[in-house]
């Protein structure tokens, strides 16, 4: 089940790197919206809810999912948890900046959860 966890969080920091890029792309130089697509062929909202809502809902599944001791999956959730919480303060989102603090939060809930289980062993 480590193993899924671990490919659950890489795939959702890689779905969250390409939307970002995308959303990088799509804005000009001067920061205005300059068009409505990035490299992506899909609106804004196609593009969040893809790209973004999947990244969450991995980082979600991969914590439900990770029984086992992982320093890597704690660690990966938080960093999948500051990209989707500066991705919502930056887009003026607060909502998908609290949907990135749950991430964060999981992966400190993690981390102590792991720290137990150690302890325990």
């Amino acid at each position: 089940m480590l193993k899924i966890a671990k490919g659950l969080v890489i795939t959702a920091l890689a779905l969250l790197i390409i939307y970002g890029a995308d959303e990088a792309a799509s804005r000009s130089i001067d920061g205005e919206d300059a068009r409505e697509t990035g490299f992506l062929p899909t609106n804004a909202m196609v593009r969040g809810l893809a790209f973004g809502g999947s990244a969450i809902a991995l980082s979600i599944a991969a914590f439900f999912v990770a029984r086992e001791v992982s320093t890597f999956v704690w660690i990966m959730l938080i960093i999948n948890g500051v990209l989707i919480a500066a991705g919502g303060a930056i887009a003026g989102s607060a909502p998908v900046a609290g949907l990135g603090a749950l991430v964060i939060a999981l992966g400190i809930i993690k981390r102590f959860r792991d720290a137990k289980i150690a302890r325990m062993a």
